[in-house]
């Protein structure tokens, strides 16, 4: 395969080859110009003459002038100076060897398949490198995003856990005080009825819930002597009567509930002499006299 690049290199080489030729006979010229010419031979007209064809004259001593003719000689051509050396024209150089249209063709589709990758190429790193900048600044986004999103949530937490220790010191402080107002008023009570038991409010009102009930009670036949129930009354303000339950007790079922019968009977119950007195939950023991 020739390289793509040998038809731009023929010129090129056929002008480098006319010049040294153009080079070479200038030289060889200089060289014939200064070389001396050759001395001229000078052609003399003559015969040969044996001695025995020599006239008699001749041999008796005469000059052979006389008797021979002698050639003349002509004089030496005056010199002849040297040609100047003749300086050839510079040819021309041969114009390059013209490529085939194919050839033109295929070259041409080469450069521009090329130049197609090479703008392909170009664009694809354009490409890339939009691309990989767009993630960089996407990836920023969320980080900020994110750490925005960290930040309010942490604000959120942190105020969610004073709100919440707020509202727990605020309940445990609803919860001292109270705790607080409930033994305060437990005390005040225990107090009141201490009071009140020194002054024999508390035992006159349970003595007057008991004849009440007692004078409410149908003694059943199974009754013996020596009974004793423990009754839990629950009243409403007024002594309305709102539940009965009976605790310990020596009689049978009859004679127990012949005793709660006596006490919803005895509703409203009779208030104390004393309002304070009033209990709502009441502990009565039952002993009907005899």
């Amino acid at each position: 395969m020739v390289p793509a690049d040998s038809g731009r290199l023929r010129p090129w080489l056929g002008s480098i080859a006319v010049h040294g030729a153009i080079v070479t006979a200038l030289a060889l010229a200089a060289v014939q110009w200064r070389t001396p010419p050759p001395p001229e031979q000078l052609a003399i007209d003559g015969s040969v003459v044996r001695y025995e064809d020599l006239p008699s004259s001749v041999k008796a001593g005469k000059p052979l002038r006389e008797t021979v003719p002698v050639a003349k000689t002509t004089p030496p051509p005056a010199p002849v100076p040297p040609p100047e050396p003749r300086v050839q024209a510079e040819p021309e150089p041969p114009a390059p060897p013209q490529p085939d249209q194919a050839q033109l063709q295929r070259q041409a589709d080469e450069a521009a398949a090329r130049a197609k990758a090479e703008a392909q190429a170009r664009a694809a790193e354009q490409k890339l490198a939009a691309e990989q900048k767009r993630a960089v600044e996407e990836q920023r986004k969320l980080e900020a995003q994110r750490k925005a999103d960290e930040q309010r949530q942490q604000a959120a937490l942190e105020a969610k856990q004073k709100q919440a220790e707020q509202e727990k010191a605020a309940a445990a402080a609803k919860v001292r005080a109270a705790k607080e107002a409930e033994l305060r008023r437990a005390l005040e009570e225990e107090e009141a009825g201490e009071a009140l038991a020194r002054s024999g409010v508390v035992d006159e009102y349970r003595t007057l819930l008991i004849q009440t009930i007692e004078r409410n009670w149908n003694r059943p036949a199974s009754a013996r002597a020596g009974l004793e129930c423990t009754l839990f009354v629950s009243q409403a303000t007024g002594g309305v009567v709102l539940d009965v339950k009976i605790g310990e007790c020596n009689g049978d079922e009859a004679v127990r509930q012949s005793v709660v019968n006596a006490v919803y009977r005895s509703s409203p119950l009779p208030p104390p002499r004393d309002a304070r007195a009033f209990e709502r939950r009441l502990v009565i023991v039952f002993k009907p006299t005899e």
